[in-house]
């Protein structure tokens, strides 16, 4: 069952679109140093990297990654991506409120990547899904 806070904070509407195109990375793990450098030096208004055991993942604006792809010959990627924050400090312990969200947003064929900071939740969804996104979401807070 979800938190009791989750219909109220939908209701809200605490979803914004940021202005930035991203574009999201794979790199291997051989340039992880070379990867963790480049990040750093990047001043962006929104980014995410993730090392895992098999892989490092860039998540940033697409004209940052134009100025490292050279860096990055074996890269792949993928763009054009679109990120909706949920500006809102999110407790701890709330329970439901991403699984609500995609669910509205699998119900609308709608693929996503959840990105979760420290108190703020984001999606990433292509921007040829924006548009349904938003719907959805709207579909979604009125039904709260």
């Amino acid at each position: 069952m979800s938190d009791l806070r989750v219909p109220d904070i939908l209701t809200r509407r605490p979803w914004r679109v940021r202005p930035e195109r991203l574009v999201l990375v794979g790199l291997p793990l051989a340039v992880r140093a070379a990867a963790l450098h480049a990040f750093a030096q990047l001043d962006m208004p929104f980014a995410q990297l993730t090392i895992e055991p098999d892989i490092i993942t860039l998540l940033l604006p697409t004209a940052h990654w134009q100025a490292l792809r050279s860096t990055f010959a074996h890269a792949r990627e993928e763009a054009p991506f679109c990120v909706i924050s949920f500006d809102m400090d999110l407790p701890a312990d709330l329970v439901g409120f991403l699984a609500a969200i995609s669910a509205a947003l699998a119900a609308a064929q709608v693929p996503i990547l959840a990105v979760c900071g420290y108190t703020k939740d984001h999606v990433i969804v292509r921007e040829q899904h924006l548009a349904a996104a938003l719907a959805a979401l709207e579909e979604l807070a009125v039904a709260q």
